[in-house]
Formats: structure tokens, C-alpha cells, sequence
């Protein structure tokens, strides 16, 4: 039986006892590079000092510093610390003799009540803050925001988040003082979904009406097929609300005093 995360994602012991499982059952996180690497040219571009909050088991840390990224590791769980500090003595030996220009600093901090030392170039954030409650996110946001400098990035990387999650998600961010891209047309988009009543899971950023009981099973196809086109029907208005949108992103982006936000809905 694989183990269980805490359902208080504040519950530290809760993390060290996870990660604990996870290590002594052999199963630290392991991703094929195009997903660990996926923002690795984006943080170059943007300078390469990146802090990575909540880092818990993950690859990316060593990953991206063996690549010349400037890079600190922070989480709560002294178990993920202790382990992160491990990769990063191994990334030393490696750098010794692959002549990397990368560095991989490490340490135990809580994201919702401090930041790491320094400013950032980009915040990368992978599936460590969907899970929070709503004052620890804005928390979490205004951290974030702080630590970074002007004209930089935070990326919140998120699993399965639908509906009015996603709404809290980006309202911390906002209410921190980032500007999250397309955040106008994505909203509206939503609100007309939702206000269809209609159950629907997000599929490659599309309206999908899944394979579940809201219909009687002899009429599921018809209905399905019914609703799903209820759903396409605003397609075409947020197309052109995003195009409209789509000045005001690229001045804003592309300003060197902006902090920017990019929240990225994978599912999976």
C-alpha cells in the first residue's frame, strides 16, 4: 500500500511520517525529464536563482542546479530537509568533476511563515500549495511575492484542481500583488461553466463532462452529448476575450518592474 500524504497540510509530523513511508518503501518522486525540466529554460532566461518552497522529495532541486541553476530547497519535513541535504552532497562530488556552475543550497523553513534568504529570479512551486487552507495561501502568496525581485516569476504547478480551487489559488496570488496572465478571460470562462450547473472536469484546459452518475445510465450518451455542447457553446467567446486580453498580458509580462504568476493546471 503506497503512502498517504496528511490531510492537514500543515501537520508537519503528519510530512515526516510520509516521507518517511516513502523512502523506506523506495519510492522518493521520480518524473522523466520533460516534466521535471518543462520550466528549466524559463528560469534561465529569467537569471536562474530559483527557490524551490516545499520541496519535499522531489528531483527538481539537483536537477535544475546541475544545469548552472542558483538553487535553495526549502520544506518544513526535517525528513525531506535531511534528504534534500543528501542530494545536495552528491551534486558537490558531481560538480567537482563535471565542472558545474550551479549551486544547491538547502533548508528547513515553513513557506507560509517565512521566506528564504535573498531574492529570486523564479519561485517554483510543485504540488505544494494547492492543499492549503485559504489564510495559509495568501500567506504563502505574500512570501513568494516578497522574495522576489522585480521582474520576476512564480510558478505554482498544481494536480487535479477544479472550480472554485482554482479561484482560491489565484486570488491569494492576486490579493500578494502578482499579475497572473490571462486570469480575466480564464475566470469568466469558468463563471459561465459553473453557472450551467452542469458537471464538468477540466481536460487540457477544455470543459469535459465525465464518465460518473449525473445521468440515468440508459439516457448517459444523449445527455452527455446534450450538455457537452452546452458547454462548447462559450468556446468561441473566450477565444476572442482571450485574444482582447492578450495586450494587456504581453505589456504586462514583458515589464521589468511586474511579478508575474503562472498557475499551471495539469491533470492527470
Amino acid at each position: 500500500m503506497s503512502p498517504i500524504p496528511p490531510k492537514d497540510w500543515k501537520d508537519k509530523k503528519g510530512w515526516n511520517s510520509y516521507f518517511d513511508a516513502q523512502l523506506l518503501a523506495g519510492r522518493a518522486p521520480s518524473y522523466p525529464d520533460f516534466v521535471v525540466l518543462r520550466f528549466l529554460s524559463f528560469s534561465q532566461k529569467k537569471g536562474g536563482r530559483i527557490w524551490f518552497p516545499g520541496c519535499g522529495l522531489d528531483p527538481y532541486p539537483y536537477a535544475y542546479a546541475e544545469r548552472g541553476c542558483n538553487v535553495i530547497a526549502t520544506d518544513f519535513s526535517s525528513v525531506a530537509v535531511t534528504y534534500q541535504r543528501q542530494r545536495a552532497v552528491a551534486f558537490l562530488a558531481e560538480k567537482e568533476s563535471a565542472k558545474c556552475q550551479g549551486t544547491f543550497d538547502v533548508a528547513e523553513n515553513d513557506f507560509t511563515q517565512e521566506s528564504a534568504d535573498g531574492k529570486f529570479d523564479v519561485i517554483i512551486n510543485c504540488r505544494a500549495f494547492q492543499g492549503l487552507a485559504e489564510t495559509a495561501m495568501r500567506a504563502a502568496a505574500e512570501r513568494y511575492h516578497a522574495a522576489l525581485r522585480p521582474g520576476g516569476s512564480c510558478i505554482i504547478d498544481t494536480v487535479n484542481v477544479q472550480g472554485q480551487n482554482r479561484n482560491l489559488i489565484e486570488d491569494s496570488l492576486i490579493a500578494a500583488g502578482f499579475y497572473i496572465p490571462f486570469q480575466k478571460s480564464e475566470r469568466w470562462y469558468r463563471q459561465q461553466l459553473d453557472g450551467t450547473g452542469i458537471v464538468y472536469g477540466m481536460v487540457l484546459e477544455r470543459p469535459r463532462i465525465p464518465a460518473a452518475d449525473q445521468y440515468p445510465r440508459e439516457q448517459f450518451a444523449k445527455m452527455a452529448d446534450r450538455d457537452q455542447q452546452i458547454l462548447d457553446s462559450f468556446r468561441l467567446e473566450y477565444e476572442r476575450r482571450r485574444e482582447e486580453e492578450s495586450t494587456e498580458v504581453n505589456a504586462l509580462v514583458n515589464d521589468p518592474a511586474s511579478v508575474v504568476a503562472h498557475v499551471v493546471y495539469t491533470t492527470g
